[in-house]
């Protein structure tokens, strides 16, 4: 299974809990691993052949921005189930997401999920 590796990409939207989280977006840092057969683009040298990152990140981000969901979990399900719905060339995506403004001590929280087509 071949995958392609996007990091760090900064997404805003409103997540979290607490009263002063429900105000405004913040940013949050996205790392996709997406997984799949991209073989023939490998053979083809074709875009139409392969995974278009650029529509991989709109698709986040354009996503993310309309939701105001409570917990990252629900958010990185979200995300992983939009991209298997958009994106056929896909069998397996990651989401790791990083938060670094929660309201705890920690420098940030991170989460990570992994979802794959059924």
């Amino acid at each position: 299974m071949d995958k392609i590796i996007l990091r760090g990409l900064p997404v805003g939207c409103v997540i979290g809990t607490l009263p002063a989280e429900r105000t405004a977006p913040q940013t949050l840092f996205f790392d996709l691993e997406l997984c799949g057969d991209f073989s023939r683009a490998g053979r083809t040298d074709d875009l139409n052949d392969a995974v278009d990152y650029t529509a991989v990140e709109r698709c986040v981000k354009e996503y993310a921005a309309g939701t105001s969901f409570f917990l990252l979990e629900r958010l990185a399900y979200a995300c992983g189930e939009k991209l298997l719905e958009g994106f056929p060339l896909l069998d397996r995506v990651t989401l790791r997401i990083r938060k670094p403004d929660a309201p705890v001590e920690s420098e940030s929280i991170e989460l990570e999920v992994t979802l794959a087509r059924s």
